[in-house]
């Protein structure tokens, strides 16, 4: 019989850490006495996540965590802005001091964002130094040789694997003497030369031997952590220098779909994981940094038909992803990268897999996932940060640039900005400028004209009052409906109800999954639609409750506790 005991488990994705008190080469400006490393207010206000903001976010994260009694945390890949040396020894830092003040222990993942490849890369960012001006810092020599203001510093340089998992290998990626229980897929071993496998490319042409960061660890009884190196950098066909960073094809863009080509040996692992956890009664939490099914539920491919090879077309797993993990035993799964709140399943004949896609720290809307699981029923909940106050000295950059308005708590903070990025920059870049020019100066009546409805029909029809819609753009009406598709079922604590309600009686209305994006404004704007619609449909269930369906027996034969040793090591 298994057992009632159930964990608490909180997990975080996409932190994006950066310290602002940070020792960048000395680069900075000074603020009431401190120096600060800030990104300027004109790269932040459009960008589609914050920078600034990010330690203050993962601090408040951390005390709400501790606040509620919760001992395990997860990190699950992108815990910093982009590998820096430097961030990542202050995020050491700084789980070390939540380790020793609150009891908390950490289990990470690295993303695309903490490590490249075998022997890492050179990062270059700008810096504020005073007012309306930013200087270049980087790790490359050739950068820095092109600005005479520029500072080279080794700080902003992003190590590959395994350095750049040395700082952080307390925190599960490496055995610690408190673990019940501690795996890779490779067996007990922990170090890295027992941890390698040969990476091919596609043509076969190229073989590159590189670590696999995957490991299984129980930090207290019947409590199974299952952390996948989903982070994959698959071998340039013809590139042999495995130093140079286009040796190998980028992992923002690679994620399981490259997982199941070039790291085939961990869906072996999995399966043996899922089984022995099965047959010991273990409860089985599994996180990867990248999703494992499309978070969007995009299933009439209406991104690519509307917006061509977009990074989302790019990043969203196959379908087969899904089911060769549903083979493996896997019946959920919590995964990052896309910042997405959001949770979609698929079901085959052999089974139900569950994917929670876990939002940004950092990007709107700021959340993470708290985990409440048995070896018989999981419980998922969202916890919003909405509240973390604005840093004044932050702030005072912000204002000193010409920044007009408040200054806002992160939640808010968070929603302007993806607001700002959506109309500058997503929509002038990804939608057709004659459907743009359309909108411009239009109220949301115009988007019913443009669908082909009529106006008096459609108020009457839905119950809606015209004076909303005439008080909204239809352009902010759009961007509404991106924070629907992003935000999920926070999406109502940012959207007003009236405008809600117009979002979901046009999709009723004219949303058309079929209709053909490139036969004019109408049928792309109806086509559009039917993404908002299907985004509706994701808003309806915010605490996920998953019931593991039938559960996998160890095979006849097998020693459920012990760990195998697979080739890819060999």
């Amino acid at each position: 019989m298994l057992p009632a005991a159930s964990y608490s488990v909180a997990v975080l994705a996409d932190a994006h850490f950066h310290d602002p008190t940070g020792d960048f080469g000395g680069a900075g400006v000074v603020v009431d006495g401190a120096r600060l490393a800030l990104r300027s207010w004109s790269d932040t206000r459009t960008a589609a996540r914050a920078f600034n903001e990010t330690a203050d976010a993962l601090m408040a994260a951390l005390q709400k965590i501790a606040a509620l009694g919760v001992r395990h945390v997860i990190l699950a890949g992108d815990y910093t802005d982009d590998g820096q040396a430097e961030n990542t020894r202050r995020l050491v830092e700084l789980l070390q001091r939540f380790e020793e003040s609150h009891g908390l222990q950490f289990y990470a993942i690295p993303g695309n964002h903490d490590i490249f490849g075998p022997h890492g890369k050179d990062v270059t960012t700008r810096f504020v130094n005073a007012v309306g001006e930013t200087v270049m810092v980087t790790s490359d020599p050739k950068q820095a040789s092109r600005e005479a203001s520029a500072i080279h510093t080794a700080a902003m340089r992003c190590a590959g694997q395994p350095a750049g998992l040395m700082p952080m290998a307390r925190f599960g990626l490496f055995y610690q003497q408190s673990y019940l229980h501690w795996e890779s897929p490779f067996g007990a071993d922990d170090q890295p030369a027992a941890r390698m496998y040969d990476a091919v490319a596609a043509d076969g042409s190229v073989t590159h031997r590189l670590m696999d960061a995957s490991y299984l660890v129980e930090p207290e009884a019947g409590l199974w952590l299952l952390m996948i190196d989903a982070n994959v950098f698959e071998p340039r066909s013809g590139r042999h220098d495995a130093s140079r960073k286009k040796a190998f094809l980028g992992s923002s863009d690679a994620g399981w779909n490259a997982l199941l080509r070039v790291k085939p040996f961990l869906l072996t692992w999995i399966a043996d994981v899922t089984a022995r956890a099965a047959a010991l009664g273990k409860t089985l939490i599994t996180v990867s940094h990248y999703p494992v099914l499309d978070p969007f539920q995009d299933v009439d491919g209406s991104e690519l038909a509307l917006f061509g090879e977009t990074s989302i077309v790019r990043r969203t797993p196959s379908n087969e992803v899904a089911q060769v993990l549903i083979k493996a035993g896997l019946r959920w799964h919590l995964g990052g990268h896309m910042h997405v709140n959001s949770t979609t399943s698929m079901t085959t004949v052999d089974g139900r897999l569950t994917d929670l896609s876990l939002p940004s720290l950092v990007a709107f809307p700021s959340a993470f996932k708290l985990i409440t699981a048995s070896a018989k029923e999981v419980s998922a909940q969202t916890i919003e940060l909405r509240d973390v106050a604005a840093d004044p000295r932050i702030a005072a950059v912000y204002r000193a640039e010409g920044r007009l308005g408040d200054i806002l708590p992160l939640g808010a903070f968070l929603d302007t900005q993806r607001r700002t990025h959506l109309l500058e920059r997503r929509l002038i870049n990804e939608w057709p400028h004659e459907v743009i020019a359309l909108l411009n100066d239009r109220d949301a009546s115009f988007l019913v004209d443009l669908a082909g409805g009529d106006i008096e029909a459609f108020t009457r029809q839905h119950g809606l009052a015209p004076e909303p819609i005439a008080g909204c753009t239809a352009i902010e009406l759009i961007a509404d409906a991106y924070m629907i598709k992003t935000a999920g079922p926070l999406a109502i604590n940012w959207i007003a109800p009236d405008r809600l309600a117009l979002c979901r009686a046009l999709a009723a209305a004219f949303a058309d999954a079929c209709a053909d994006p490139t036969q004019g404004p109408s049928a792309f704007l109806r086509r559009f639609l039917a993404v908002l619609k299907s985004a509706l449909n994701r808003m309806d269930a915010d605490d996920v409750v998953i019931v593991p369906a039938g559960a996998i027996q160890a095979a006849a034969g097998s020693s459920p506790a012990k760990p195998r040793r697979y080739p890819a090591a060999d």
